[in-house]
């Protein structure tokens, strides 16, 4: 398999050298700025190198070394006691609605424009989706809403991070941490 990713690297070299463009070139250093065009591959330092091991190890998918090692990463970067990857968003949800506890009758505060995977967690465990309104500008959760869509059976708020724009997270937490605070839940 490592004649499959030398092919696969000279025919990056070969596009680079032939465009003139080394945007996406490999760097000796780690790149602390960098202009990462839409929808091409950006090589920066050790990925094609990383794909062969990957591919040597005949293992691509799922719980292997390259998950574990970001795992440990995670921990180890955020000081948490453990870090779980998931392969998309709406198995982290589910995960998260799982691991949150939320049961039949608990409501959960959601954004109205969002996937419907994130309506999917709370339902598929009898919750009870509160949709509150999104913000023209950002279309992520209108966080001077939130707060009034609070109830006693409120369990969950589920932030969704729209278009890789951050919702206002200072003043979501802060109205979760005024109300004993439901359980909050990043996906974006």
């Amino acid at each position: 398999m490592s004649g499959n990713i030398r092919t696969l690297e000279n025919k990056v070299n070969l596009k680079m050298a032939s465009s003139g463009d080394r945007s996406f070139a490999p760097h000796p250093e780690p790149v602390r700025s960098m202009r990462i065009a839409f929808n091409r591959p950006t090589v920066t330092h050790d990925e094609l190198a990383y794909i062969r091991e990957a591919l040597d190890l005949a293992h691509i998918s799922g719980d292997g070394s390259f998950t574990k090692r970001c795992h440990a990463w995670i921990e180890q970067r955020l000081g948490v006691p453990r870090a779980l990857l998931t392969h998309s968003g709406t198995a982290a949800l589910d995960m998260a609605a799982i691991l949150g506890g939320l049961e039949p009758g608990d409501e959960v505060i959601m954004p109205s424009y969002t996937f419907v995977s994130t309506a999917n967690a709370a339902v598929l465990r009898g919750a009870v989706p509160v949709f509150v309104d999104i913000r023209h500008d950002t279309l992520n959760l209108d966080e001077s809403l939130v707060e009034s869509a609070i109830t006693p059976r409120t369990r969950a708020i589920f932030v969704v991070h729209y278009a890789g724009v951050a919702c206002e997270m200072d003043v979501i937490l802060a109205i979760a941490a005024r109300h004993s605070p439901p359980t909050i839940i990043l996906a974006g």
